[in-house]
């Protein structure tokens, strides 16, 4: 048996970074320096394939590890426990506990507070990628060798719905040294070192990543391993679902909430505090000004760098108790980031209730009265005249499909935190046939060339207007539809 360990390492890099969109495209250039060889892909693949060894007959393909790992100006471990394809990782760092895995097929993780996600498969580029090099696939070239940074022979690897990596396989070893990668707008550098072998297996005990910021570079040592131990299936299950952050009894409940343009603004109490934060199913998780948070004098865990709009520190929180109406939750794990926005009164905003928050309750937003009603989703019961939207939840936000001009789009974020709809530019640019503007877009530009960006997290967002249509969303079609190209 090959190592299965890549099945969940393979994806360590995507649980560190958290942004949504960078301000900037990545370099996705292939790494300078390289020279042609007379290796070929298919010999590179076996090659590789025979330096990762494989279990000693007889061995069960168990296992159980203890990582040391430090990220964020934070310390802590992480524990895998894996028997054949399942697999459970539980990770401790700061003041939060996550976990993540596969169960019989199925990928879920579980956040900082107890909520487990089980994932519709909307992500599966890294399974992708490596199916697709064990099988010298689609999108698969050998492209050379290079010296430095390391003396390693180049894969690039790009199949259909993967993801772009550029792989380093020692010249020598053949092992895999260095692998760089496109992940969530960013180039991430991980590095490997340290094999051992166990069992037959040989496999890296200190792994590196690195995405160019100082304070997001982390750092794993695996400090124990058994091969072949028994694991009781609860080991690798999915965990049970800490639903609400709600307690039952506080439900139902009218939210006191206004809205501010197109996003309901609601009053939250934090200590002595109370601050207005965005009911913003497009958000995670709960987000609240740092600068809030210090005059609470609240303790911060952790630094990393992220990009949205623009680049910014955030941390890691929990918030004793927070309040909204006659709601009260306690010991919610968040994030601490710079976020100032303004209502349309020019009250501050300084938060957002995402996720965590949303995921506790039924939420009935009237946008006709402005109202806000959270029900218990044991008891509750759609109205008979109720359209029902199919969603996942893969990153902690609905995604819906919707249908333009006959085009579909699989991953549209439901967002009631945004004031406009938004189209990527690398979708529209892949589609221009079905996204060509119908008027109102060229004639918003030329009638006011100069207003083309609006405020995000950390920074500013340029885009342009486009009208598309039909716009077809469940049974709904819209004619024509403002979005605005980022």
């Amino acid at each position: 048996m090959v190592s299965t360990r890549g099945i969940a390492f393979g994806a360590f890099a995507a649980l560190l970074l958290v942004a949504n969109a960078r301000a900037d495209e990545p370099d996705t250039s292939a790494p300078a320096g390289i020279a042609p060889v007379t290796m070929t892909l298919e010999k590179l693949i076996v090659a590789s394939q025979r330096a990762q060894g494989a279990l000693v007959h007889g061995v069960a393909p168990t296992r159980r590890e203890l990582w040391k790992i430090s990220f964020g100006a934070m310390t802590g471990t992480l524990t895998y426990v894996q028997s054949g394809r399942n697999f459970r990782a539980d990770k401790t760092l700061g003041p939060s506990s996550t976990a993540w895995g596969s169960w019989g097929g199925r990928a879920w993780q579980m956040n900082a507070n107890g909520q487990v996600t089980v994932a519709s498969g909307l992500h599966r580029a890294d399974e992708i990628d490596n199916s697709a090099f064990e099988h010298g696939g689609a999108g698969v070239t050998l492209l050379g060798r290079v010296k430095q940074p390391v003396d390693a022979f180049v894969v690039r690897v790009q199949p259909p719905g993967g993801r772009l990596e550029y792989r380093f396989y020692d010249a020598k070893t053949f092992r895999l040294d260095r692998f760089e990668e496109i992940r969530n707008g960013r180039r991430v550098t991980v590095i490997l070192d340290d094999y051992r072998t166990t069992d037959g297996l040989v496999e890296p005990w200190h792994l590196h990543t690195t995405d160019g910021f100082a304070t997001n570079d982390e750092d794993r040592v695996l400090v124990s391993q058994q091969v072949g131990t028994p694991v009781a299936p609860s080991e690798t299950a999915i965990p049970p679902d800490r639903l609400s952050l709600i307690a039952p009894a506080s439900l139902p409940a009218r939210i006191p909430a206004s809205l501010s343009g197109d996003a309901f603004v609601i009053p939250v109490k934090l200590g002595a505090y109370i601050v207005n934060c965005i009911f913003d199913s497009g958000a995670d998780g709960v987000v609240i000004d740092s600068a809030v948070i210090a005059a609470l004098g609240w303790k911060a865990y952790g630094r990393i760098t992220n990009e949205t709009a623009g680049t910014y520190v955030e941390s890691d929180v929990v918030i004793p108790a927070m309040s909204i109406g006659n709601v009260t939750l306690n010991g919610v794990h968040a994030r601490s980031l710079p976020f100032t926005q303004w209502t349309d009164t020019g009250k501050p905003i300084a938060g957002l209730l995402g996720y965590d928050v949303i995921r506790s309750a039924v939420w009935h937003l009237d946008y006709l009265h402005g109202t806000i009603e959270a029900l218990p989703a044991s008891t509750f019961t759609p109205p008979a005249n109720a359209r029902a939207l199919v969603a996942t939840f893969d990153d902690n936000v609905p995604i819906i499909g919707v249908t333009i001009e006959g085009l579909a789009g699989p991953a549209f974020v439901l967002d009631t935190g945004a004031d406009r709809s938004v189209i990527f530019s690398r979708y529209a640019d892949a589609h221009p046939r079905e996204l060509r503007d119908r008027g109102l877009g060229e004639a918003m530009e030329d009638a006011f060339p100069f207003i083309n960006d609006f405020s995000g997290v950390g920074g500013t967002v340029n885009y342009r207007p486009l009208e598309v249509g039909p716009l077809v969303v469940s049974a709904w079609s819209f004619p024509k539809w403002l979005f605005e190209v980022t």
